[in-house]
């Protein structure tokens, strides 16, 4: 570790390395938003969303935790046997699973009651079931990759090849005039290119396959599987947490439904995004800080960075505020409606994102209790959605779910107590004031602009947001200088 090498440094470089990988994906996805909310409106995208997500719940069952787990093995492994055929050991066990999983989604899905889906949905489900395998695939390999320290092929694979090959053959088949499979077949382009994509560049990190050499043993792989299964389990648990909202909107609600709640979601990747640009580098930080000084310690580092991450939503969140109505216009009129579920929405995760960052020390010292806050976001998304969802529509999932994260906050908070980890109440509070200060004057600046000079519709539409962010980040600074440590990241170890 170069000397000069400081704990901001260290997380600034990799938080850096990852929002590029995320803004190259999210581009993708903003460009596939349009083709599918405009070019196909919100019944068909609705029935993509719900299909997509599906999948997304599916693919932790069939990978069996090995995106993660496969790090282990290679190095017990590799270097006996090689790293390419550990690779399709895992490749071969996932392949089962997925079969099995992309079966078991297919029955599912036929079996259903008309009441339940609609029949485009159906055959969604069924049409893309067995994408997971190729999923699966992509993981797997790009994990691989990884565990060369090469970065790369994960950001073209994740953030070039599958996203951009998935909006280009969707514009094609919308082209070509397929508009009920359009989107379908746009995912199974992208899902077909991640996996071949993947396994070449497993190829290149790890050396040719040498498929005619390679001997698998049934007895170890047995044995593997019944390690894997409880990563399998946590993993799955924390996909469908993360994505229960949208299917009890498509399911209580319809498909129309669906369609303008899933693209509410995809406009809220940003906010998200903040907080996972830092969690590949805080993951492995949070370990050693704890290790070397202790959980106390960890914790207070941990207090920091929930305040940086909350200032870096927060600004997002003001940039919402004032331009979600027209983000959400650029797909179409008929999206409109879900202003107010998308305001909801980054409230959630912003909750989620800066106030879940402790749970990396819940994770390490008690894991059951990590499993426990997805479980519990589960149950009271399962509860509370069916109450709001029938008369506030979108906003009531929203909210409901904005209720349970907001719970799973206060739980994480209680159980960190119990490890000795305790933080001031409201050491969190300046962003968020700072935040509502900002709103305020650009909410004053337009007032003032619109109704008052009557200024014309470009300036009251860029004036007040650039204000409010202004103000915020001001203030911002000024808390800064009358407390220098509140945003420092200096209590995390690097060595």
């Amino acid at each position: 570790m170069n000397a000069a090498a400081t704990p901001q440094k260290v997380i600034a470089r990799g938080v850096g390395s990852s929002a590029l990988s995320f803004v190259i994906r999210f581009a993708a996805r903003i460009s596939l938003l349009w083709i599918g909310g405009r070019l196909f409106g919100k019944e068909l995208y609705g029935v993509y969303a719900f299909a997509v997500a599906t999948v997304e719940v599916a693919v932790p069952i069939a990978s069996l935790g090995l995106k993660r787990m496969l790090f282990p093995w290679l190095e017990e492994e590799a270097q006996r046997r090689g790293a390419p055929h550990v690779l399709m050991d895992a490749l071969l066990l996932a392949g089962g699973a997925g079969v099995l999983t992309a079966l078991a989604v297919m029955a599912i899905s036929w079996s259903l009651p008309h009441a339940a889906i609609s029949d485009q949905q159906r055959l969604a489900l069924i049409v893309l079931a067995p994408a997971v395998l190729c999923q699966i695939t992509g993981d797997i390999a790009l994990a691989a990759t990884r565990w060369t320290h090469k970065m790369r092929f994960e950001v073209t694979g994740r953030g070039l090849v599958e996203p951009y090959v998935g909006t280009l053959v969707t514009f094609a088949a919308w082209y070509a005039g397929l508009q009920e499979t359009g989107m379908l077949i746009g995912y199974w382009g992208g899902s077909l290119a991640l996996a071949a994509y993947s396994l070449s560049a497993a190829r290149r990190g790890l050396g040719p396959y040498r498929p005619l050499r390679w001997r698998p043993s049934r007895r170890a792989l047995a044995s593997r599987i019944r390690q894997l299964l409880p990563a399998s389990g946590s993993d799955f648990v924390t996909a469908l947490a993360g994505r229960i909202d949208l299917f009890m909107v498509g399911l209580l609600l319809g498909d129309g439904a669906a369609g303008i709640y899933g693209i509410v979601r995809q406009l809220r990747t940003p906010i998200m995004q903040v907080r996972q640009a830092f969690d590949g580098i805080l993951t492995p930080l949070t370990a050693r800080t704890m290790r070397a000084d202790g959980d106390a310690t960890a914790g207070e580092a941990m207090a920091a960075a929930t305040r940086v991450i909350l200032s870096a939503q927060l600004a997002v969140v003001l940039l919402m505020v004032a331009a979600g109505d027209t983000l959400l216009s650029l797909f179409g009129a008929q999206y409109v409606v879900g202003y107010a579920t998308l305001l909801a929405m980054v409230a959630t995760e912003t909750v989620n994102g800066a106030f879940g960052v402790p749970e990396l020390i819940i994770y390490y010292r008690q894991p059951h209790r990590a499993l426990g806050v997805n479980l519990a976001l589960i149950l009271m998304a399962a509860a509370l959605i069916p109450l709001a969802a029938p008369e506030l529509g979108t906003l009531g999932a929203a909210l409901a779910m904005l209720v349970a994260a907001t719970i799973a906050a206060l739980l994480r908070r209680y159980w960190l107590r119990g490890l000795g980890v305790r933080s001031a109440p409201l050491h969190a509070a300046p962003p968020v004031l700072a935040a509502l200060a900002g709103g305020a004057v650009g909410l004053g600046a337009y007032e003032v602009l619109a109704r008052v000079i009557g200024a014309p519709l470009i300036v009251d539409k860029i004036a007040p947001p650039l204000l409010a962010i202004g103000t915020y980040a001001a203030l911002i600074w000024l808390w800064r200088k009358l407390r220098p440590g509140a945003l420092s990241l200096a209590r995390f170890r690097i060595s």
